[in-house]
């Protein structure tokens, strides 16, 4: 492959001169930014809303068009990681190299390491194409204000991501415009398929298929958490989609509903902590997206 065509004409410059311009405060806060796309946040809100439905203390959605939300997360999920694979672009040099900070305590500087560093293939940027999925989804299915100031809400949050990676250095320019493309078209055909989010049975499927090609195309620990948690979510909502309340009827049934997605939660971030053999990560993630869809109808039954 060309190197530059790996490289620098896929920054033209831009991520080159934002980075190198900003200083350790700078960096810091950016990536704090980043975290409004990080794969934990974006499952945190796509659960919530699905959990709690319309109890949340401001307006909340049916369920269903929660779960959509979540779906867009587990089809990001496995989309970015087959296309990562396929593409095998690096990124900018120095994307793995924390910021000189100072004063800081090791117990932080280690959490912001984490959070302004990169290692994995660059293309397309994961948290341009997550963001603009799962924040463009909400924009279409919550009920808050009009569409129009939804939409001018998400595509902020989007271009502040997306401008992230450019700052912290661990994106070129393409890589994140890429993302965003991507990120929209795969949103419109989702929520055309969903029937406007009311069917997220069909997103959910969706994210199984793409999860299966990313095994395919690269068997690693990734592809096989990210396969077996959409294929456990699929599998689950199959047998209780008929059964699973549209909107939550007591305030002791969602809190035992986030007790069940908690564990399901607990239980994937042990697998990534761990990483074990292959097939006891696919089964562990089989079992922690099925806790994580089966979380409101278990809610209700131990409620």
């Amino acid at each position: 492959m060309n190197v530059s065509l790996a490289g620098h004409e896929r920054g033209v410059g831009i991520a080159e001169a934002l980075h190198g311009a900003a200083e350790w405060p700078v960096i810091v806060l950016f990536g704090l930014l980043t975290q409004l796309g990080d794969v934990w946040f974006l499952f945190l809100v796509g659960g919530s809303l699905y959990v709690a439905g319309d109890t949340l203390p401001w307006r909340g959605i049916d369920r269903r068009k929660g779960l959509f939300v979540l779906a867009l997360g587990l089809t990001y999920v496995a989309l970015v990681g087959a296309l990562k694979a396929i593409f095998q672009l690096p990124r900018p040099p120095g994307a793995g190299t924390p910021p000189e900070l100072v004063g800081l305590p090791s117990v932080l500087a280690a959490v912001v390491e984490s959070i302004t560093t990169a290692d994995s293939p660059g293309f397309p940027s994961g948290h341009a194409l997550g963001t603009t999925m799962v924040w463009g989804g909400l924009a279409l299915v919550l009920p808050w204000g009009t569409r129009r100031k939804r939409a001018v809400v998400a595509a902020g949050v989007i271009l502040l991501v997306s401008l992230s990676r450019l700052v912290l250095g661990v994106h070129y320019l393409a890589d994140v415009v890429a993302g965003m493309a991507l990120g929209v078209v795969v949103l419109g055909a989702l929520y055309r398929l969903s029937d406007d989010g009311t069917a997220p049975g069909r997103a959910l499927f969706v994210a199984a298929a793409v999860g299966a090609i990313g095994v395919v195309v690269t068997l690693t620990f990734d592809s096989v958490a990210a396969s077996g948690g959409a294929l456990g979510a699929w599998v689950v909502w199959r047998a209780v989609a008929d059964t699973t309340p549209a909107h939550p009827t007591t305030r002791r049934e969602v809190v035992a509903g986030f007790l069940v997605l908690g564990a399901g939660a607990a239980l994937f971030g042990g697998l990534t902590a761990t990483e074990p053999p292959l097939a006891l990560t696919f089964l562990g993630a089989v079992v922690a997206g099925g806790l994580a869809v089966g979380a409101p109808l278990a809610g209700e039954r131990l409620a």
